[in-house]
């Protein structure tokens, strides 16, 4: 293949992931990273900040988890964010989740959930979801972090973005207002969203020796957390990786000091 196919192909290349991703982000504001960054975004010694995760994940339990579920996570998976196995059957107790169906009349009976259950859904069926939010089923928060470009960065930047536009903003929606229970947040795409702002300062209380709970501390620990559920193995795909590329340097260098030897030999220079 000569050079400039290949230019052309990197270039049809390029063309396709554009508009993909023009489309993901929609015309929302570009999200915007704390300024201390996000500690498993490194390419070197990535990690979760395992404190934030969880509070993160307490933020969830108190005030997300009445509308939004996490139906891919396991309790027992808390463990990578640093609760012991004590802290993860307690927790699990806490949420209520469908028991076995009764052998002899089929009735299903709630019971205590156990480290083996994933996260219960707040409503009985996507009908019940959608009637108790004006018709919109609350997405799933799972891979929230994954689904959006720069999904850390969005999460985090969405929950404290809220704010009333100005004259010239709200002039730019449509009909020039905003609807009955919309409101404005610059992140979203279309700049108008259903959802309230769910966070407001103190509305959940962190433990001694932790931050002040306000709505941007809350939003970096929310973000953190979501970010782990919809990968809980980055770090260890990260280490695999970073050592993989290791071996693969020090491979080529011995590779590449050999033909410098055999070639001196062969051609006598």
């Amino acid at each position: 293949m000569n050079k400039k196919n290949i230019l052309a192909g990197i270039a049809l290349l390029a063309g396709l992931a554009v508009p993909t991703l023009a489309l993901a982000a929609g015309d929302g504001k570009h999200p915007e990273a704390p300024a201390k960054g996000w500690p498993h975004e490194k390419i070197i010694g990535a990690h979760f900040d395992r404190a934030a995760a969880q509070r993160g994940f307490q933020v969830y339990k108190e005030v997300c988890a009445s509308c939004h579920s996490l139906k891919l996570v396991a309790f027992r998976t808390l463990t990578g964010i640093g609760f012991s196995e004590p802290e993860v059957k307690a927790i699990a107790a806490g949420f209520t989740v469908p028991g076995e169906p009764d052998p002899d009349t089929g009735d299903v009976k709630d019971r205590p959930g156990k480290p083996f259950d994933h996260f219960p859904s707040p409503y009985a069926n996507p009908e019940a979801a959608a009637a108790s939010n004006g018709g919109a089923i609350p997405p799933d928060l799972s891979l929230m972090a994954k689904a959006r470009p720069d999904g850390s960065s969005y999460i985090y930047s969405l929950l404290h973005g809220y704010r009333d536009p100005t004259a010239e903003e709200l002039a730019a929606l449509p009909g020039g207002k905003l609807a009955a229970n919309a409101h404005y947040n610059p992140y979203k795409s279309g700049h108008v969203i259903a959802m309230a702002p769910p966070l407001q300062d103190g509305i959940v209380t962190y433990g001694e020796g932790q931050p002040e709970a306000t709505v941007e501390q809350m939003s970096y620990d929310v973000a953190t957390f979501l970010s782990w559920t919809a990968e809980p193995k980055l770090e260890e795909r990260k280490r695999t990786g970073f050592f993989f590329m290791t071996f693969l340097l020090i491979i080529c260098g011995l590779l590449f000091a050999s033909y410098k030897r055999i070639s001196k030999r062969v051609l006598g220079h």
